[in-house]
């Protein structure tokens, strides 16, 4: 048996130990992990150092395709927030009952366009809105082991809408791996291009205009592919109130100027 005297003496030391580990978990609670579609990267990250110098609070963003995200959130990953270039992951994870129903809501929207290295010679076609020009370009360009670079078509979003619009346009019968090089989220797939690995690419037009070594030859109609809106919310295991307060603070006018700035568009009639 330990004598009282002894046990005394250990309180200071229980103590320290109880402070530093309540001190952890609300230090954790503090913080924000925010996963976030590849093609939000740039904003979110500019948005989060301003959350932080704000509250002293640290917001971590994790940029990756909306479905690699969701499928790291549904296998327990910590995060805070979730924001995807997609509806049906949004609607994967509310099945599953892993995100916060009241905290969905749309936050901006995007559109496809056609890119070319900056130093190439190729033509803007202007708006696509049927096949003509842009299988007059695939005859030209996709030859000798070119490569248009579109996002993975089976599960990045991106690439699900390029898919939607190539069905669209009758053009997707003719594309195969031969003639695709598939990234694995948009970011990838644009680097394909800058680094005039791809002749054309197809990306969203936000990261087209982020980056200097490619430039805008087309733009998809948009009646082509399903809407592309951005979803946010928040993840059920870890709902905190700083997660209500940086969900606030991603609708506030600081948020939306950044969003505009960056090329996204206000979401109407919601």
């Amino acid at each position: 048996m330990i004598k009282l005297s002894k046990f005394q003496s250990l309180l200071p030391q229980v103590y320290i130990i109880f402070l530093l580990l309540f001190n952890s978990v609300y230090a954790a609670e503090e913080n924000i992990l925010i996963y976030n579609a590849a093609s939000t990267s740039d904003m979110i990250n500019e948005i989060s150092n301003e959350w932080e110098k704000i509250t002293n609070y640290r917001a971590r963003a994790s940029s990756s395709s909306s479905s690699s995200l969701a499928k790291q959130i549904i296998n327990g990953a910590p995060a805070n927030i979730y924001i995807s270039a997609s509806w049906l992951w949004i609607e994967e994870l509310k099945k599953n009952n892993i995100i916060v129903p009241d905290t969905i809501k749309p936050l901006f929207e995007n559109k496809l366009v056609l890119i070319t290295n900056i130093k190439s010679d190729i033509k803007n076609i202007g708006e696509i809105s049927n096949s003509r020009k842009l299988e007059e370009l695939f005859k030209q360009y996709l030859q000798n082991n070119n490569r248009i670079s579109i996002a993975d078509p089976t599960h990045v979003p991106a690439g699900v809408y390029t898919k939607q619009a190539l069905i669209k346009l009758n053009l997707w019968k003719n594309l195969n791996r031969n003639n695709m090089a598939w990234g694995g989220d948009v970011r990838r797939t644009l680097k394909f291009v800058a680094l005039g690995n791809s002749p054309i690419g197809i990306v969203y037009y936000t990261d087209a205009i982020a980056e200097k070594n490619v430039k805008i030859i087309g733009s998809f109609n948009t009646n082509l592919h399903k809407p592309i809106h951005y979803w946010v919310a928040a993840v059920e295991n870890f709902y905190t109130s700083t997660t209500i307060n940086f969900l606030d603070f991603l609708t506030n006018d600081y948020s939306k100027n950044v969003y505009s700035k960056h090329g996204f568009k206000q979401i109407e009639n919601y």
